[in-house]
């Protein structure tokens, strides 16, 4: 291999040229490939050795079975309905049913299925073509950043370093969980064409940055924001470094770029705003601080580290009640390397005073930029607030330590320079020699090595059940019970690809409103309300693991197959099933009272946050309005400036009821940061249906109201000491059994004042998660005709809060 002169950035005029990567040989390219897969050979050992049987994945229920599935999905679509692809509906896969657009609850997937397509048709096995993906990840990082390397410094020694580093660093390893995170080999790529379009200006290299960036993005939507930034950084630096801050034409193209990305993505992103105006999918800033990194994240590696990890050198200590791991997991482990970063500090020594200054200056701030934001909202809490509130995308970031892959970036870009500087600058006729590149590839790959890779047995390509649901002539949607609410439901899922039929089982980075819900109830077969959500919902089979106690009267449940880990049943209805299965009520709830105030009420409430002993702070505001010849009722909830630094909230929840109080339209109307969400849910007390949003129609018990009408409702009943009753909630797309329970009268501190009131506690039950913790609650009435709401105290899995009436206007 040789060394040619520095091409690092092209000097401020406007005849230069641009780095390319132009005068590489058949050998010099074989030979960069052989390295490449010798490095994803040893990095991923021993994937070479079990492609079909081994998983390489830490576990396999979980991210590794929902990547799996989303690939799955990908290939089975795109094998058997290619059109679905171009027309979208590749986006409706079958989970969640009967919601839609569920594939883009995560990462598609779609441009790595793409590349493994011809595997897949070759071998059909779905574990090869996943293996498949995180060995040619390892490779195309390699190749990928020699490429950049090579072509911007002219080093060929320093490109295959800097390679090696960003293909075996152990932010891969630390992500064996994450598929979608393996796919930075776009990364380096754009920055190639970065650097030639502030050398060259050509309109070419400006559309390649655009499809690098847009592939990026495409790839995973971390890196779409993550690479954003990064560009960003990069393009703004460079500009300054060579001089071209000012240049129109260097504007232009950058404009270009961001056009030809834009449409490129345009189609992909589509289905994603449509879920974000539906379901929310952001992260507000109190979720993205709990996976940010902190300095010592940098000294982390993970656990199967042959030098570091396993010997325990730079491992956490162990949790304990003394020592809590909150700041641990795969989102730390963010190693750089002692190597890599020696070289790339030689590198930015050496390279400061020579014409590669513009690349020093770049590589340099992305770095520096990368572990910045790294840090999230606890770290510069301005510059990630103001980058969480202006820019598209970021609202999506759950973990800001992700950041931290752009400081390996960037110390790779500096590396390759400072092992350029350590060899001496030659010609490019001269050779280099062979030890010191190799000895620097050798040390950088010890400290990032982790072998073995922890593996998995890979999931059965068919089973018994998954056969004979795909050859049941019947149509119809699937249950796999039980019914889980988390990553449970994985194997269900990579299972239903055999068959192909929709599920009602699902697992994703988000889900629908309703599947709380279905979660609740249908883990309750067979029992009456159960089978009737099943009904509803247009469900043909239930695959059980144990025989369901049907009884010994004929229902819908109808044992079709049986096998040694699973049972197969049809949901078979007739007349004279429904009319043997009365739907379940629930008692009625009392007739509301009159409501006690005439035409309307406006209170407003100040919002406690209650730290501990005596110490509270005020957390927000939350103002009730209702008026009684329109029937409608609202709570308008505002977060107080110091919460809105973590959680900004600006909520509007409106119901218009009949004049019994029953809700017949509740909506939603969510302000929390970039979080939009304009939800509406239709209450029909006819049918005894409740459906939010787009969402399928639920039960709903004789007498179930939202949360804001029995708030009011409430209010109508009678407040005597002892008084008990019960009546239904509907909210979330959950089911609530309100009991409650009229203790005492005691004195109850407003405004500074004691004022006799009804102490009031309402008890909340529901058929949920058992590991779900419940909300207690305590309210207390004014002892007067008006029953007044005078305070809340509210005890929740997020906090305990107290409510306080500050004013109160009713005519």
């Amino acid at each position: 291999m040789s060394d040619g002169r520095a091409g690092t950035a092209a000097p401020a005029t406007e005849t230069a040229t641009p780095p390319d990567a132009a005068g590489w040989t058949w050998r010099e390219a074989s030979g960069v490939t052989l390295i490449a897969v010798v490095a994803a050979v040893i990095g991923t050992w021993p994937l070479v050795a079990h492609p079909f049987s081994r998983l390489m994945a830490p576990v396999g229920p979980g991210d590794p079975y929902l990547n799996l599935w989303i690939l799955g999905w990908d290939l089975r679509t795109l094998t058997e309905t290619p059109v679905a692809w171009l027309t979208g509906r590749v986006f409706d896969a079958n989970i969640f049913f009967p919601a839609e657009r569920t594939l883009a609850y995560s990462d598609h997937l779609l441009l790595q299925s793409l590349a493994v397509w011809p595997l897949y048709a070759i071998t059909r096995n779905l574990t090869v073509c996943y293996n498949a993906l995180l060995f040619g990840s390892v490779a195309g990082c390699v190749l990928a950043m020699y490429a950049f390397v090579r072509a911007v410094t002219g080093s060929r020694a320093g490109a295959l370093v800097a390679g090696v580093a960003w293909g075996l660093m152990p932010f891969h390893f630390a992500h064996l969980l994450h598929l979608q995170l393996q796919a930075l080999y776009f990364l380096p790529l754009a920055f190639l064409f970065l650097h030639r379009v502030m050398a060259g200006r050509r309109r070419r290299d400006a559309a390649w940055l655009g499809v690098m960036a847009a592939l990026s993005a495409v790839s995973s939507v971390y890196w779409g924001v993550i690479g954003t930034v990064a560009l960003v950084l990069g393009a703004a630096t460079l500009a300054v470094g060579v001089g071209r801050w000012r240049s129109a034409v260097i504007a232009r193209r950058l404009l270009q770029a961001f056009a030809v990305g834009a449409l490129l993505i345009a189609p992909v992103m589509w289905p994603y705003w449509q879920v974000q105006r539906r379901e929310g999918f952001t992260r507000n800033l109190y979720e993205a601080s709990q996976h940010e990194a902190k300095p010592i994240s940098y000294l982390r590696v993970p656990p199967g580290n042959l030098l570091y990890g396993r010997t325990g050198w730079l491992r956490p200590p162990a949790a304990s009640p003394a020592n809590p791991a909150k700041h641990e997991g795969p989102e730390q482990e963010l190693f750089p390397g002692f190597v890599l970063l020696a070289l790339a500090g030689y590198g930015a020594w050496k390279g400061w005073r020579s014409d590669a200054r513009p690349f020093v200056l770049t590589m340099g701030a992305v770095a520096l930029g990368g572990f910045v934001l790294s840090l999230g909202p606890d770290g510069v809490r301005v510059l990630y607030a103001a980058c969480h509130r202006f820019i598209f995308g970021f609202q999506a970031v759950r973990a800001p330590a992700r950041f931290g892959v752009l400081v390996g970036f960037g110390l790779a870009g500096l590396a390759a320079l400072g092992v350029r500087e350590w060899g001496g600058r030659r010609s490019s006729g001269e050779r280099t020699s062979w030890p010191y590149p190799l000895a620097f590839v050798l040390l950088v790959g010890l400290e990032f090595i982790n072998v073995p890779l922890p593996s998995v047995p890979a999931p059965p390509r068919s089973t018994p059940a998954g056969a004979w649901l795909r050859a049941a002539p019947q149509p119809g949607a699937v249950l796999y019970l039980p019914l889980s609410s988390d990553l449970e439901n994985t194997p269900a899922m990579v299972a239903s690809l055999e068959h192909g039929r929709p599920i009602a089982n699902g697992y994703s980075g988000q889900r629908p409103a309703f599947f709380m819900g279905l979660v609740d109830t249908l883990n309750r077969l067979p029992a009456a309300d159960a089978l009737w959500t099943l009904r509803d919902l247009n469900v043909r089979f239930v695959v059980a693991s144990e025989a369901l106690a049907t009884g010994l009267a004929p229902g819908p449940l109808v044992e079709r197959a049986r096998f040694d880990d699973a049972i197969i049943y049809e949901v078979v209805w007739t007349p004279a099933l429904e009319a043997a299965i009365p739907r379940p009520e629930l008692p009625p709830p009392p007739v509301p009272g009159a409501l006690p105030f005439a035409v309307s009420e406006r209170s407003v409430y100040r919002i406690v946050w209650l730290t501990g002993g005596s110490m509270s702070v005020a957390a927000g505001t939350a103002t009730f309005t209702a008026d009684v010849s329109t029937h409608h009722f609202a709570v308008d909830v505002e977060t107080a400036p110091w919460v809105a630094r973590f959680f900004e909230a600006r909520d509007r929840f409106e119901s218009w009821t009949d004049d019994q109080l029953l809700p017949l339209r509740q909506e939603q109307h969510l302000r929390e940061g970039r979080r939009v969400i304009d939800r509406t849910t239709r209450f029909d007390h006819v049918s005894r249906t409740v459906t939010t949003g787009d969402g399928p129609s639920l039960p709903l018990p004789s007498g179930g109201r939202d949360g804001l009408t029995a708030f009011f409702f409430a209010r109508t009943l009678p407040m005597v000491p002892g008084y008990r009753t019960r009546f239904p909630v509907t909210e979330g797309g959950r089911s609530y059994l309100v009991d409650l329970d009229v203790q005492q009268i005691e004195a109850v501190s407003v405004n500074g004042k004691p004022v006799e009131a009804f102490r009031v506690v309402p008890r909340f039950e529901s058929a949920g998660n058992a590991r779900q913790r419940g909300i207690q609650a305590t309210l207390w009435l004014s002892r007067d005709a008006q029953r007044i709401p005078l305070r809340f105290d509210i005890e929740a899995p997020f906090g305990a809060f107290r409510i306080e009436l500050e004013r109160r206007d009713a005519r």
